[in-house]
């Protein structure tokens, strides 16, 4: 039976997440916190069964962006936070995993099948039968979600559907579902949302960010995609991995239609036309009428409720601008860092290759160049930065590439985007002595770069001016690239729309066709599947995706462990001359990290695998 702790309702106070509108959020926070109640006393009122629904949809916030790993730990950006640092390091285990989210979920889910199990006992007249339908559907949707989550975190999972299990004495005895079974219910559960229930189409106005059927469908697409993957399809790594009874829990064989699935699964999204990417036009000038890919991909992530944008966090308290304003600015400046090694995953503007086609060491202190990309690694030249639009003296490893870099990436010589003062931007000097560096705070830019790209313009950090923004947790693009990536894997290399979607991503981000920059790896599976897999990267770099892409693929252990880099903060430059000194530019070691095949999935809990003796630990854990 559900425990209800007097704490059920103040946590929807201020972690619900239905995430209305911005304008209706106050429909949430304004949720009266409740002492312990009967069943009958919960399900009492139209709104008290409202808030038992806002209740289920409050774990949610767990996920993005502070609770989880996928956009801290990951050789994408350094963040200077002990718990980030612990799991870099590998000093963590079964005891005392970092991110841990095995009993929230599990909690939420529970609460979830508590409500689908109650609600009907509501004598409200004003809870109509429509609506009582539409909040069990977006339940069940939540539920498939916070599975979906278990599964992407620890792999194959216990599946209590519609059980509520008395965990005492030998109930609590439960094995752990197979990997497949896990699917096959998920798939199932969000397949029936999507067909033959009440879910709505989409969430608008009061009911925005709330489940729908585009969500549902968005992460059947992913669910299926990680599954068709090399981590959970036939990975060798994995097969004894068993039950007591000899059951892998794990498939061991490797199954090419897995892709065909998650092939189709996102062609049904993209077919039903509800969403698009964020595409702004030039307005004047020479490119008037084109697609001004700067502000088109910026505007992803400053623009409410654009059509991009299917399931979404929202937050209006400034902690992830506060995080990314520099020091001299206000902010925290070193929240988020990118690293020397996403910096070089970025193509050239001009040729649109990927410049860095790897690296000649394991440490990766020396880039292998394509020599067609057209990018030229040291020496100065001068460069107008596309989003200052001030000529200055530049490094040349960060001259001419795509407009994606540009909108993502601060680096050593330039301003920051958000003025002090109206019309005053300031000047970062992120070297040893500068007014950024390590001798003036320790909120400082670890590699000698800040992201740019999730930060708000019209936020303020001094005096704070907070404002209201919605970070994806799945976005349209994702799903182009999804199904991509699965036409290359099933080996459909003549498939008209494999380029169609592809291209519509690439240009939006001002990017030329990927057959005119690459017309050598159209007919080459391996080629297609290394770009696709560059291009996702980028695509989606500080959003979570590359901690799990890299996982499902097995190539964390190549991209994940070892040195980490940076430029050379520790370099003495003039302070005020708008200079930077030539040491800074220098690949530098930040930190080495590590990471072990065990990483590739978290472990469950030792507290709960002491408690349940059939529960089965992952893989070297």
């Amino acid at each position: 039976m559900l425990i209800m702790k007097s704490n059920y309702m103040k946590r929807i106070m201020f972690v619900a997440v239905a995430a209305l509108t911005m304008s209706s959020c106050d429909s949430f926070l304004d949720t009266s916190p409740e002492d312990l109640r009967s069943p009958d006393q919960i399900y009492e009122t139209y709104s008290s069964t409202q808030n038992a629904m806002f209740g289920v949809y409050s774990y949610i916030r767990d996920t993005y962006p502070f609770g989880m790993p996928d956009t801290y730990s990951t050789s994408d950006v350094d963040v200077a936070y002990t718990n980030v640092h612990t799991f870099d390091m590998g000093v963590w285990s079964a005891s005392s995993a970092q991110y841990d989210k095995w009993y929230t979920f599990y909690k939420a889910i529970r609460e979830a099948t508590y409500f689908l199990q109650n609600v009907d006992k509501c004598p409200d007249p004003r809870l109509t039968y429509d609506t009582r339908e539409q909040w069990k559907a977006e339940v069940r949707c939540v539920r498939a979600y916070y599975y979906a989550q278990l599964m992407r975190m620890y792999g194959p999972v216990i599946l209590l559907k519609d059980e509520q299990p008395d965990f005492t004495g030998t109930d609590m005895f439960r094995a752990r579902n197979t990997w497949d079974e896990c699917v096959e219910w998920i798939t199932d559960e969000f397949t029936d949302l999507i067909e033959n229930s009440a879910l709505p189409l989409k969430s608008e106005g009061e009911t925005y960010a709330r489940m729908n059927r585009g969500i549902a469908k968005a992460y059947l697409a992913r669910v299926l995609l990680q599954s068709a993957s090399p981590q959970f399809n036939g990975n060798p790594k994995y097969a004894n991995i068993r039950n007591a009874d000899g059951t892998p829990l794990f498939p061991v064989k490797y199954d090419k239609n897995k892709w065909e699935l998650a092939r189709q699964a996102a062609l049904s999204l993209i077919k039903d036309g509800n969403y698009d990417l964020v595409k702004v036009l030039y307005e004047s000038g020479a490119n008037m009428g084109e697609i001004d890919p700067y502000t088109s991909y910026k505007s992803v992530f400053t623009t409410s409720q654009n059509k991009e944008m299917i399931f979404s966090y929202l937050e209006d308290g400034g902690t992830i601008d506060k995080r990314l304003a520099p020091n001299s600015n206000g902010g925290w400046g070193g929240g988020y860092n990118p690293t020397q090694e996403i910096v070089d995953a970025y193509a050239m503007s001009e040729t649109g290759r990927f410049p860095i086609t790897g690296y000649a060491d394991e440490d990766r202190t020396t880039p292998i160049i394509d020599p067609e990309a057209g990018y030229k690694e040291a020496g100065y030249s001068q460069f107008t930065n596309p989003c200052e639009n001030k000529e200055r003296k530049t490094y040349n490893m960060f001259v001419g590439r795509e407009p994606r870099f540009y909108v993502s990436i601060v680096y050593g010589g330039m301003s920051w985007f958000i003025p002090k003062k109206a019309g005053e931007r300031i000047y970062l000097e992120m070297y040893k002595n500068g007014n950024n560096g390590p001798d003036a705070s320790h909120n400082h830019f670890s590699t000698g770069y800040n992201m740019a790209k999730l930060a708000m313009p019209e936020y303020e950090a001094s005096p704070t001016k907070n404002v209201k923004r919605e970070l994806p947790y799945i976005r349209y693009a994702e799903i182009l690239l999804n199904y991509v990536e699965a036409t290359i894997e099933v080996g459909d290399l003549k498939d008209p729309n494999l380029l169609t979607y592809w291209n519509a991503v690439r240009n939006r981000a001002g990017l030329k066709n990927i057959e005119e920059a690459y017309p050598e790896a159209m007919e080459d599976q391996d080629k297609l599947r290394d770009l696709i897999h560059r291009e996702r990267r980028v695509e989606f770099a500080f959003e979570g995706i590359n901690f799990y892409d890299c996982r499902r693929w097995l190539t964390a252990e190549a991209t994940e462990k070892g040195n980490i880099h940076g430029m050379n903060i520790q370099a003495t430059g003039t302070p005020g001359k708008e200079e930077y000194p030539d040491a800074f530019f220098q690949r530098t070691v930040i930190e080495k990290r590590v990471f072990t095949p065990s990483f590739y999935l978290f472990p469950i809990p030792q507290s709960a695998i002491n408690k349940n003796q059939d529960l089965v630990q992952n893989y070297k854990w």
